[in-house]
């Protein structure tokens, strides 16, 4: 549900059937190689501030950025592309200050900036990309640093700095309605840092949360893999009748776990789809070290289902969500490595790290043009009490929430390029009994971000 429009959301699969572009430039030299490249990205300013409940502390951000990358031009299909990225604070609260009830710094806002280190403002920058690419009609590969797109690994640009993976990746067209996805990934930089790391030292950087004891859990800095397997097959069969949209992945993370993930989408009649979804994951390995208390997965086989009812129109766009996660244990997945993208996401609301849980989520969103649309959501969580560790890694709560997303594109020719996003989250737990630490960025807050990007 994010602003796709303004290129921050996960961006959507490109047709199965479209063919890779050819060659379209003559190149005779080295240097036409690079003169005849092509250079894009962003300039962004986002303002972000959060009041929490009661004498909890509230907090705002203001940063700006912008993110430059280049291509070379194609030769036989070859081509080199990189990225940069810089990040700067204008002003904010001292995001170094640790809220006096629950000991925490910052959580959203200083999500802009360096999550590991607080009291960076200026030192913000990360080379994203740098890769080596082929396209040809057959084969779509990378080698090196680049963005990469799935159901639980995904940019999720929508703060100043992506998701973004090292490694290799393949992509072939099969008969013009499907797609395979091949990847292996050894290296990520998470989202809101500046570093990249290896794949066992990358779980952790974000909390930890607790073990199934309430213990602080110690697999970071414990956690023994060498990388992701990752396998996707997405199939188009838009001009069946019905139309079925379908696609499934696996992720063997090599000696902590294996996830498989599928969704599918049927038209049951004009301009009404339903969707049902699923997930499996078992312990690979030794979950990552062979001591339990360091171990990042457990010895557990979880599983979740959702689903979906929607009305499309050309302007209007309307369903009802659902997610169940089973009482095995948790949904794990690694945070630094991308977010869920599952039927009833929505902003600001993780499932990951939850167990025996509900989420209930109503979107609409409105096309007023191809320059204005507007999004409301409402949601409803059910989650497992705080002390039961066993499905509740991250101190999540049950809450009742909602949602407003607007985005505009000025239309004057002279403002191409550039777009505007408001995007305001509440939250509320009624008749519940929580302590006040357990509410900080949790529920009981109102967010609200502004965000002004030239995309060029």
């Amino acid at each position: 549900m994010l602003a796709a429009s303004m290129g921050w959301g996960t961006a959507s699969a490109q047709k199965h059937h479209e063919a890779y572009p050819p060659d379209t430039l003559q190149v005779n030299s080295v240097q036409e190689l690079f003169t005849k490249g092509t250079v894009h990205g962003h300039v962004r300013n986002y303002f972000m501030a959060t009041w929490n409940h009661r004498e909890l502390s509230d907090n705002y951000a203001y940063a700006i950025g912008a993110e430059i990358a280049y291509k070379t031009a194609q030769f036989h299909g070859f081509r080199v592309g990189f990225a940069g990225l810089f990040t700067y604070s204008l002003f904010s609260s001292d995001m170094a200050q640790q809220d006096p009830v629950t000991g925490k710094h910052p959580k959203l806002e200083l999500e802009l900036f360096d999550v590991e280190d607080p009291e960076n403002k200026a030192d913000l920058d990360r080379l994203d990309e740098l890769y080596l690419e082929y396209k040809a009609d057959w084969l779509h590969a990378k080698a090196g640093r680049f963005s990469f797109t799935s159901p639980l690994m995904n940019p999720q640009d929508t703060r100043m700095k992506p998701y973004s993976f090292q490694g290799i990746s393949f992509q072939f067209p099969v008969r013009e309605k499907a797609l395979l996805t091949l990847a292996w990934l050894d290296h990520f930089s998470p989202r809101s840092t500046v570093e990249w790391f290896k794949a066992d030292a990358s779980i952790g950087t974000f909390s930890a949360g607790v073990d199934e004891q309430g213990n602080s859990s110690g697999y970071a800095h414990h956690t023994s893999t060498k990388g992701v397997a990752v396998t996707g097959l997405q199939v188009d069969l838009d001009a069946a009748q019905p139309g079925i949209h379908a696609e499934v992945w696996n992720y063997w993370i090599e000696n902590v776990a294996n996830t498989s993930y599928g969704r599918a989408t049927i038209e049951l009649a004009p301009r009404v789809k339903a969707g049902i979804e699923g997930l499996y994951q078992v312990q690979a390995g030794n979950g990552g070290n062979p001591e339990e208390a360091l171990a990042y997965f457990p010895d557990q086989h979880q599983w979740l289902v959702g689903s979906q009812l929607a009305y499309e129109t050309g302007t209007w766009n309307v369903s009802l969500n659902y997610l169940h996660i089973g009482g095995e244990g948790h949904f794990l997945f690694p945070r630094e490595w991308g977010r869920e993208q599952f039927f009833a996401a929505i902003s600001r609301g993780r499932m990951e790290g939850t167990g025996k849980s509900d989420l209930l989520v109503a979107k609409v969103k409105k096309h007023w043009s191809d320059r204005l649309s507007v999004e409301a959501a409402a949601s409803k969580a059910w989650m497992p009490g705080l002390d039961n560790y066993t499905h509740n890694k991250y101190g999540a709560v049950p809450y009742i929430g909602w949602l407003a997303d607007l985005n505009y594109s000025p239309a004057k020719p002279v403002l191409k390029g550039l777009n505007f996003r408001l995007l305001y989250v509440g939250r509320t737990s009624p008749g519940t009994d929580l302590p006040l630490k357990a509410m900080y960025y949790t529920t009981n807050f109102h967010n609200l971000s502004f965000i002004t990007q030239l995309n060029f």
